[in-house]
């Protein structure tokens, strides 16, 4: 188990380090020039030229790539150009909100999207079944703009809910609550159509096909039964892949819904950052989302080899 976990931990280092320098690349691939941009139109050549130098804009890319991963290494990911502060301050400060919304999103999809698919599942083919695929199918094909814009009408306007707005947790718990369900909502339609559609059709394929079902149900265990007793056991695994995943990347796919209800996150905070060519703060950023993306799914792979011996010593023998 040891190994395994070592073996995976370095395979993480080269991808982490692969995305900091494809990222650096592709931002100083923009066009326009980030001094100009934060001096303005106006700013005489000189004060441009001086500003260049002090960001360090002056150096060869490589060298400037190179400064900015030794420094990352030690914790210190730059300064913001645009308000002089230290991008790793910024993203504590922004990461709260995206990781609130993260995880509720998840929550909220979880607990639907279990039942239903379980629901689903015992009764392949019907009506019901057909039904609920259709909402799986609306989640999986509408734009996470367009869920907000009608959880807005449907949800915020009936039910008096602010439709823009974030309330920090340490200020009033409630009022965090009420700002952040129609994100996390928006978040969690997409989600739950995924999770369903994984879920229902592992569901369908045990309780068809597995000989222990058959089993089970001849000696006169109820179909109820079976199914979270047994069969929803077995096929949390596909789940989980998905659920790691989604966890990933919603911290970058968050990009949309923070903007559209004004929540002060990651997300929003990136745009914010790629408008005003605050390269420093995309860079970290995307950093920071990658860093996320891969410890969860190697936290993946390590429930999977606690959960399921055959996967620990299947790997532990190569």
């Amino acid at each position: 188990m040891g190994r395994m976990l070592g073996r995976r931990l370095l395979q993480l280092v080269p991808v982490l380090i692969g995305v900091s320098f494809l990222t650096f690349m592709l931002l100083n691939l923009l066009p326009g020039d980030p001094a100009l941009a934060i001096l303005g139109e106006g700013a005489t050549p000189e004060a441009t030229a001086a500003l260049r130098e002090q960001l360090g804009l002056d150096q060869p890319l490589l060298v400037r790539y190179w400064h900015w991963l030794v420094a990352a290494l030690g914790g210190d990911l730059g300064m913001s150009a645009g308000s002089g502060e230290p991008v790793s301050a910024l993203l504590l400060q922004r990461l709260p909100a995206s990781v609130e919304i993260m995880v509720l999103a998840q929550l909220i999809a979880l607990v639907v999207a279990v039942p239903v698919a379980v629901l689903a599942a015992g009764r392949p083919g019907s009506a019901l079944d057909r039904a609920l695929g259709l909402t799986a199918f609306a989640g999986v094909a509408s734009p996470p703009f367009l869920v907000g814009m009608i959880l807005v009408l449907v949800v915020a306007v009936p039910f008096g809910l602010p439709a823009t707005g974030w309330i920090p947790f340490t200020e009033n718990p409630l009022m965090n609550a009420r700002s952040a369900l129609l994100p996390a909502l928006t978040l969690a339609f997409a989600l739950y159509a995924m999770y369903f559609r994984v879920l229902r059709a592992d569901l369908v394929t045990q309780l068809t096909q597995e000989e222990y079902v058959t089993t089970a149900r001849a000696k006169g265990v109820s179909r109820n039964a079976v199914t979270w007793k047994h069969v929803l056991r077995n096929s949390v695994f596909p789940l989980i892949t998905v659920v790691g995943i989604n966890m990933g990347a919603l911290l970058g796919g968050a990009v949309i819904v923070e903007t559209l209800f004004a929540v002060p996150g990651l997300g929003k905070l990136m745009v914010d950052a790629i408008y005003q060519r605050d390269f420093m703060v995309v860079q970290g950023a995307v950093v920071v989302i990658a860093v996320a993306f891969v410890l969860i799914n190697f936290a993946v792979d390590v429930l999977y080899a606690a959960l399921d011996p055959r996967i620990r010593h299947a790997r532990t023998a190569q």
